[in-house]
């Protein structure tokens, strides 16, 4: 039985939202399956745009947008095959995760550094108050490979 591992953008800035998912999906060779938890009409139809993202921030409600992005790209250095996008609005709060399964292709160590980079990277070009990866659930700290740029138990 394979890991999963995740990458968590903990309380994106909502004003970056929409150009931060934009930026996740171009490193996607082609993207499936969106979903959205609450009912926006034809919002949703359209794939992940301004108007679905103005929905989203508005709902005074939590929110699941779930989507899957194929052969994605991090950095350039390594492809993975299926990353699971999950968008999680929350007590008027956002988290973007990243989830993914462990490869036996793939070196999960590597993998999971140049995740740490991958995510550095968004947090600097984006307002995201703080970054994590792990095992999944990354929200435990024991199974951390990364919190910021410390490294973590797994590191």
């Amino acid at each position: 039985m394979s890991e999963s591992y995740e990458v968590v953008l903990q309380q994106v800035a909502k004003g970056d939202l929409q150009v931060l998912l934009e930026y996740i999906e171009m490193g996607s060779q082609t993207l499936s399956g969106l979903a959205v938890s609450e009912e926006f009409g034809e919002v949703g139809s359209a794939g992940i745009n301004k108007n679905l993202i103005d929905a989203i921030v508005a709902h005074e409600g939590d929110v699941c947008l779930t989507e899957h992005l194929h052969e994605f790209n991090v950095s350039g250095v390594i492809r993975l095959p299926l990353v699971f996008l999950r968008v999680i609005k929350y007590k008027g709060e956002v988290d973007v995760e990243l989830s993914f399964n462990d490869d036996p292709s793939l070196d999960i160590d590597r993998v999971m550094l140049v995740m740490q980079g991958y995510a550095d990277e968004l947090s600097k070009k984006f307002h995201i108050k703080e970054f994590y990866g792990g095992l999944e659930p990354a929200a435990d700290i024991d199974t951390r490979y990364f919190t910021g740029n410390t490294l973590g138990p797994l590191g």
